[in-house]
């Protein structure tokens, strides 16, 4: 397999959620009093996610934050941070993050960048949805490289 080939699979991998090869079964669920308030969403969620047409499923934390903010991180396998941000409506929401890759010439390096899209709903304690990945050329964000969907399920994580 060619190095860019590779880096492609790399970058959908690192795309998890959205941030790689991914989609996922949900766990547990909130407490009544979590799952219903108008902050339903705020916290992190174990959840995992599974590509379209992929066997492989990914472990993953997404965080919702105040003022907007997203993060998600896959775990297992372990890839780099996501950052975007989120927004909600009724029981639906989605959110927007971005990772970057190194370039083949190694860390520090101009890479590819990874969009993810994720369209979800929390419903009884626990949420669920779909996201679309998309890699873009290094220095673009028009230049598509390569994309993926897939579906992610989790449960909130109680500290």
């Amino acid at each position: 397999m060619s190095e860019n080939a590779m880096g492609r699979r790399q970058a959908l991998r690192g795309a998890g959620i959205a941030a790689g090869g991914v989609a996922i079964a949900g766990l547990a669920t909130a407490t009544p009093a979590v799952a219903d308030n108008d902050n339903g969403l705020l916290g992190s969620w174990m959840c995992r996610r599974q590509d379209d047409g992929s066997s492989e499923t990914v472990r993953l934390v997404l965080s919702f934050a105040a003022g907007d903010v997203f993060v998600s991180h896959d775990i297992s396998p372990a890839s780099p941070p996501f950052t975007g941000t989120w927004s909600r409506h009724g029981k639906s929401f989605r959110a927007t993050f971005w990772t970057g890759l190194a370039g083949e010439e190694g860390p520090g390096s101009v890479g590819p960048t990874v969009r993810v899209r994720l369209r979800g709903v929390l419903s009884h304690g626990k949420i669920s949805g779909t996201y679309r990945v998309t890699v873009f050329a290094p220095n673009s964000e028009t230049e598509v490289l390569d994309s993926a969907t897939g579906k992610v399920t989790g449960r909130r994580i109680s500290a």
